[in-house]
């Protein structure tokens, strides 16, 4: 029996270490939840951490409570040498998903997720930019401060390095923004125009520079006084769109053999039907919460035998609408 964990660095950073959206913290549990659920099912020991704050998890061995004056990075490095894999829940914010990650490198643990190079290439912004560009991959033009062209238009402002629509912003005007960092911390963000569409999002698992699909997703995203709220998502809700996503995704794929595991993708479908790339997630996403049900298999098994086996087929996966709600 192999001793998995699954670090929820999510949300003890946010109570303790990083200053993260309360919404993201709820979003890092869903996660968590529905990853300890599916691991359940397979021969595995499963151990988990858990701020004494918040909800102890189902579905696992072993829960780490952690109190508000321990030293968690101290615990989380003593669970990783314990484990033989690890499976990080974490953002990429304040590079808390790398940071976690180097400490199952140097441990040479089984990282059940992507490597060091492409969560520093796809936690940042300008980075993604610049990759997908070189790969001639359509993607959202993104400015920092000093390159930015001052047009009229619709803008949005997010965070470098940013997690989902957390702290990002929608402008009407450029003067808006302007005034916007004259009070800000320029350095912090990027700036990209606002495009029209619809937000969907694909949910896949790379590896080797193969991307097979999960589901297609159209996101339920509002902007509620200039900022954006997830609202959750519609699992397979964009599946007619099936072949042209898979082809994005297996493009994406090829930018970087160190994509493994679960990869979100979030688009803008134009009116035109063209589609555009918004952002890469080298992690899990919320959508993972509605994968078993809208594709009738245990994802994790999926990813798991996808990493370790070299011959792993992969059965026909149905294709189930799903509705998330956060």
């Amino acid at each position: 029996m192999c001793e998995f964990i699954t670090a929820g660095g999510l949300n003890h950073a946010h109570l303790n270490h990083a200053d993260l959206p309360l919404s993201l913290v709820h979003e890092g549990a869903l996660m968590r939840d529905a990853l300890l659920h599916d691991l359940a099912q397979l021969p595995y020991r499963i151990s988990t951490t858990v701020d004494t704050r918040l909800t102890k998890p189902e579905f696992c061995h072993d829960c780490i409570e952690i109190l508000t004056d321990d030293n968690v990075w101290q615990i989380w490095e003593q669970k990783i040498q314990e484990a033989d894999a690890v499976w990080l829940i974490a953002p990429e914010t304040d590079g808390l998903l790398k940071k976690l990650t180097q400490l199952a490198v140097l441990h040479g643990k089984l990282i059940l997720g992507c490597g060091l190079k492409a969560i520093e290439i796809f936690s940042c912004k300008m980075t993604t930019f610049l990759v997908l560009t070189q790969a001639k991959i359509a993607t959202v033009p993104t400015y920092t401060i000093e390159n930015w062209p001052r047009v009229d238009g619709r803008w949005v402002v997010k965070p470098k390095d940013g997690a989902g629509c957390s702290s990002t912003l929608y402008f009407e005007q450029a003067r808006a923004l302007i005034d916007w960092f004259a009070h800000n911390n320029c350095t912090s963000y990027v700036i990209q125009p606002y495009q029209e569409g619809v937000a969907a999002s694909i949910s896949c698992v790379m590896h080797q520079g193969h991307a097979q699909l999960l589901s297609c997703n159209k996101q339920l995203i509002n902007i509620e006084n200039n900022i954006f709220k997830y609202a959750g998502s519609q699992i397979n809700g964009m599946q007619h769109y099936w072949d042209s996503f898979e082809l994005l995704a297996q493009k994406i794929a090829e930018t970087s053999m160190d994509l493994e595991g679960y990869i979100g993708i979030d688009v803008i479908v134009k009116p035109d039907n063209s589609i555009v790339v918004v952002e890469i997630n080298p992690r899990l996403t919320t959508s993972y919460v509605g994968l078993a049900q809208a594709t009738g298999q245990n994802p994790a098994a999926l990813i798991i035998n996808t990493l370790t086996q070299a011959d792993f087929k992969w059965s026909t996966l149905q294709r189930h609408t799903v509705n998330i709600h956060v």
